[in-house]
This record gives C-alpha cells, sequence and structure tokens, in this order.
C-alpha cells in the first residue's frame, strides 16, 4: 500500500491551504514522530503558514538536544485558533497525544488530516487520509509530500526528518529500508541535514545511569522461550527506581535483546499508566508481531509493534509468550 503521486500531491495541497495548523503525534514519541512532527511543522512555517506541535509530558533525553519549542499543555479556550489538525505517525486512537478535553470523535469532525506509514492504522475517518504502509517512516512519507509540492524542502526541515528517517530504519540496516529510502536521505543531505549532530545525539548519547540500568537488566532479567529464539524481559519499576531511569526513555531498549544471536523475536513488558506496556520486535518477516499485537488492541508494523495488557505483568508474560510461540507452528 504505497501513496501515489495524486495522493501526496493533494496532501501537499491541503497542507498548504491551511492557515494555522496544531499537529499531534503519538503518545511517548521516538524519533520518527518527533521528526514528521517538526519537520512538518518547519515546512508549514517556511510557507508562511502558523504551526504548533503539541507533545505531552516531556520528550526522551536523546531528542532534546535535536528537538525543542513545543506545547505541552493547550487550554481549550485557545484550541479554536487552530484551522486545521494534522496527526503524524499515529496508527491507533488510543495512543494519540491529544490535550486531554480533545477526543477522536470530536477531532473527525475539524479539519483533520491523518499522515501515517503503519498498515494497520486504525484512526478512521478524517477530513484527508494518508497512510503508506510500504514507506518506511512518517519522515520520509513527509519528503515525498513535500517533493509532490514542487516546493523545495527548507533546510531547518532536513534534520528533524533524517532523524525520523534514521531511527525507524536503526541506521537503513532494517528490511524496511528501500532504495527510494535512500534516494529520499539523499534529498535530505543535500538540503543540509546535520548526519554528525543526529547520529551523536541519538545514537552515542546513551546517559551512565542507562548503562547502568540495562546492564542489571540483561545480567538478571533476561529470559528465553521456544529454544531461545524468543527473548524477553519483565522490567520490575523497582529497577528502574534504582538507577533513577525513567522507562520513557527506552526507545532502543529492546535492541539489546534482538542483538543477541539465535534471537528472532524480542520483547519487553512494563507496569506503565493503564496496564501493562507491551513492546515487540521481529527479526524475519515470516513472524510478524504486528498480527499479535492487534490481537491485544495494539498496533505497529508488521516487524515492531506495540500494545497495552489490562492485568497483571505474570499473565500478560504467559499471554504474550504463548502467542508468540504460535507464529513457530
Amino acid at each position: 500500500m504505497s501513496a501515489t503521486q495524486s495522493q501526496l500531491r493533494e496532501a501537499a495541497k491541503l497542507l498548504l491551504e491551511s492557515e494555522n495548523v496544531l499537529i499531534f503525534t503519538h503518545q511517548r514519541p521516538d524519533g520518527d514522530a518527533l521528526g514528521s512532527s517538526f519537520g512538518l511543522k518547519y515546512f508549514l512555517e517556511s510557507s508562511g503558514k502558523k504551526a504548533e506541535v503539541f507533545i505531552p509530558g516531556t520528550i526522551p533525553h536523546r531528542h532534546t538536544k535535536l528537538f525543542s519549542g513545543y506545547l505541552s499543555d493547550l487550554p481549550e479556550d485557545k484550541f479554536n485558533a487552530f484551522d486545521t489538525f494534522v496527526s503524524v505517525d499515529c496508527a491507533n486512537p488510543a495512543r494519540l497525544g491529544a490535550p486531554e478535553f480533545l477526543t477522536i470523535e470530536e477531532l473527525r469532525t475539524k479539519r483533520f488530516i491523518n499522515i501515517d506509514h503503519h498498515g494497520g492504522n486504525s484512526m478512521g475517518s478524517a477530513f484527508f487520509n494518508l497512510v503508506s504502509g510500504n514507506t518506511a517512516s512518517c519522515s520520509e512519507l513527509l519528503v515525498k509530500i513535500m517533493c509532490a509540492s514542487e516546493i523545495t524542502i527548507p533546510e531547518k526541515c532536513a534534520s528533524p526528518l533524517l532523524t525520523g528517517m534514521m531511527t525507524d530504519t536503526g541506521c537503513f540496516r532494517f528490511s524496511n529500508t528501500s532504495a527510494d529510502t535512500m534516494r529520499n536521505a539523499a534529498i535530505l543531505l543535500e538540503r543540509g541535514a546535520e548526519l554528525e549532530k543526529i547520529v551523536n545525539a541519538v545514537f552515542f548519547s546513551k546517559p551512565l545511569n542507562q548503562m547502568r540500568f540495562e546492564n542489571e537488566l540483561m545480567r538478571e532479567h533476561l529470559k528465553f522461550a521456544l529454544d531461545n529464539r524468543i527473548a524477553y524481559a519483565c522490567i520490575p519499576p523497582e529497577l528502574a527506581k534504582k538507577y533513577d531511569f525513567n522507562i520513557k526513555e527506552d526507545e532502543g531498549l529492546i535492541d539489546l535483546l534482538r542483538e543477541i544471536d539465535g534471537v528472532i523475536i524480542a520483547m519487553l513488558l512494563y507496569e506503565g499508566p493503564g496496564g501493562i506496556k507491551i513492546s515487540m520486535r521481529s527479526k524475519e518477516s515470516r513472524y510478524p508481531v504486528g498480527p499479535v499485537a492487534r490481537a491485544f488492541n495494539g498496533g505497529g508494523h508488521e516487524l515492531a509493534a506495540g500494545a497495552t495488557y489490562e492485568g497483571s505483568i505474570g499473565d500478560a508474560e504467559k499471554a504474550l509468550v504463548e502467542k508468540l510461540t504460535q507464529l513457530f507452528a
């Protein structure tokens, strides 16, 4: 499911017809969520529009050197100043990081544009939907939209968008990386994307307390199933407290398990708001974790997905391991 040139041009047209845009993404935003949000903000501003990014709470430490200047609170009386609302990189209404007073039902009555690259997107009807499941990242999808607008991508957009592309492809290591992905990355480098700054901030700036947390997690809490083809860990809250580690900083944490030789599926479980948070990754397309996540009312990609389990962490562990094991039957 790829976006057509006609759809890309229509998306660009609608965005550029807007005057005052509020941009949302998913809760606990990762590099692609942030890259696509800020990349779009700067694109609109360079075209003479007003645009704001709304993110409830804080952003992960590794991204604070790259992204700043967003709304973390929005009074209801200021909401009507916006004429267009854009969701980027969010596949599920339950994960939308919007102000508390705004429901998805109300949002759908507005000039609401949904831009995403998750094939299982369930945001539902919007004023305009553009979902391209074959695109590696939402940031790359925005590069395509900007190119379709025939407006030269502003230099300020280049680094945010490249950050999103790099994080969602694992620095172009994952199988979602296509020839198109590399061509679009080259466009951003030509427009001035700061590759060295991105790499150092996102991949080489891990705090010492996080490294100590990860060391103990792998040493004391790593578990295996199905002849070590499944590796997982249940993160006890006291471990995060011991090292003053914010679980919201866990982007990349699951790669510690995925990197183990022989492991095909990696999974992390921990207690969070609303239940047990589940994050899953698969190395091979024949063992997709996307359907497993959707079976637990979650979502994501076929090889990278997540969900929230209502119950105890022990019950979640049992249910998920059983479901993942069935993939190998």
